[in-house]
């Protein structure tokens, strides 16, 4: 019984098995594909400060986005939307490829093609956010969302092992390209994908994208989760894809090393989805605080200068806190939060999350300058540990719960 009601969304579904492909296939270009830009720019002879270049562009572009994007999602076909992110995404990612291989590729130029690319992620991202729930009933809406994110990170656990081999041997551009072509597949995908019509649209764009914040910054606990998130987010790009990829590269054995790390995330994020598809924590806002801390472990453990073994294992753990916190806050929006608004609150949440990161990456090069490398490893870990805890203080996040499913009813 509990197995069949986990497959529920599965049975009968073609559209919704389709979406689960699409991102599977999308997935897999980009995990084979993690890391082979930084690496990149690693051979350009930048260090931590070349790769916190392109992120910022990355993070930048995205914050600035956010709002068009969720409002976007909440007036117009989903599956639209997703389809021409990817087409843009798939173009963007060849020329990257491209740039890369003819040996013509600059720091500027991979941080400007980032931030293009972030941008139709900011058009995407909230789109897929409410189209599981125009795929599948309410009541199965748990286990969709726990099967989407399942799918979506299943190949994390072997393609950045594979992609750090291929980095190694045949060089990013290589990666990159692979990337490029899962955008496109996936998108041809979903264009089969039939969904509801686009939304009414009987207000204005801007009081759309007002009626966003709104909601976000006068709901207390969705503020406090945010500011939380904000730190949490920062720490964790500088030390994990910033500050912790150049610690592999610089010392623990380059691109074959960070691959192996990589599909430690991957795993982590598999068992999180697969904890997330058979448990539902009820009491929602401690859990998630909870789930968090370990993100601060592989930073400890770099600091401290420990072996790559333990590092991976770290990440392991980590990642399922971060899969069980992700699934668990998409769990409570969809629940408490109307349907017609949801594109825009995911925006807007997602935009006060990264709206640090762009700070921090600009702080990476002075932090490491004075505290060395190790040191602002130690520090981002403080940093998480703290920020994962902190809007417990609000009892509105405390009292946080989610309604049961049907067989723990």
């Amino acid at each position: 019984m509990h197995g069949a009601r986990v497959s529920a969304p599965l049975r009968g579904n073609p559209p919704f098995r389709r979406y689960l492909l699409a991102g599977l296939i999308s997935s897999a270009g980009t995990a084979m594909a993690t890391g082979a830009v930084a690496f990149a720019v690693l051979r350009l002879g930048h260090g931590a400060s070349g790769v916190a270049m392109v992120a910022l562009g990355q993070t930048g572009a995205t914050v600035l986005m956010l709002p068009v994007g969720g409002t976007l999602a909440d007036r117009f076909s989903r599956v639209r939307v997703i389809v021409v992110a990817q087409l843009v995404i798939g173009s963007l990612v060849a020329l990257q490829a491209c740039l890369v291989a003819a040996e013509r590729a600059q720091v500027a130029q991979l941080a400007l093609i980032a931030a293009a690319v972030s941008v139709a992620r900011a058009f995407s991202s909230p789109a897929r956010f409410g189209l599981v729930g125009d795929l599948v009933p309410a009541e199965q809406a748990p286990e969709a969302n726990s099967l989407a994110k399942l799918a979506q990170t299943g190949v994390d656990v072997f393609g950045p092992a594979v992609g750090g081999v291929v980095v190694a041997a045949a060089g990013p551009s290589v990666g990159i390209g692979v990337n490029a072509l899962s955008f496109v597949l996936s998108a041809l995908l979903m264009r089969g994908v039939r969904a509801p019509p686009a939304r009414a649209r009987g207000r204005t764009f801007r009081s759309d994208v007002r009626e966003g914040w709104r909601v976000v910054s006068r709901t207390p606990w969705i503020a406090w989760k945010v500011l939380g998130s904000a730190v949490v987010v920062s720490c964790w790009q500088v030390s994990y894809a910033i500050a912790g990829l150049t610690y592999v590269q610089q010392r623990l054995g380059g691109p074959a090393a960070w691959g192996v790390v990589a599909s430690c995330l991957g795993i982590g994020t598999v068992a999180g989805a697969v904890l997330a598809l058979v448990w539902t924590p009820r009491r929602a806002g401690q859990a998630g605080g909870a789930a968090l801390l370990p993100l601060a472990l592989p930073g400890l453990c770099m600091g401290c200068g420990a072996p790559l073994p333990l590092i991976a294992g770290t990440v392991v753990f980590a990642a399922m806190g971060l899969t069980v916190a992700a699934v668990t806050w998409r769990s409570l929006v969809q629940q408490k939060i109307p349907e017609s608004q949801q594109g825009r609150v995911a925006a807007w949440v997602q935009l006060g999350e990264t709206g640090l990161a762009p700070l921090a990456f600009l702080l990476v090069d002075p932090a490491v300058g004075r505290l060395g490398l190790q040191g602002a490893l130690l520090l981002c870990a403080g940093g998480l540990a703290a920020a994962a805890v902190a809007p417990l203080a609000h009892p509105d996040v405390r009292r946080l719960r989610l309604a049961p499913r049907p067989s723990q009813g």
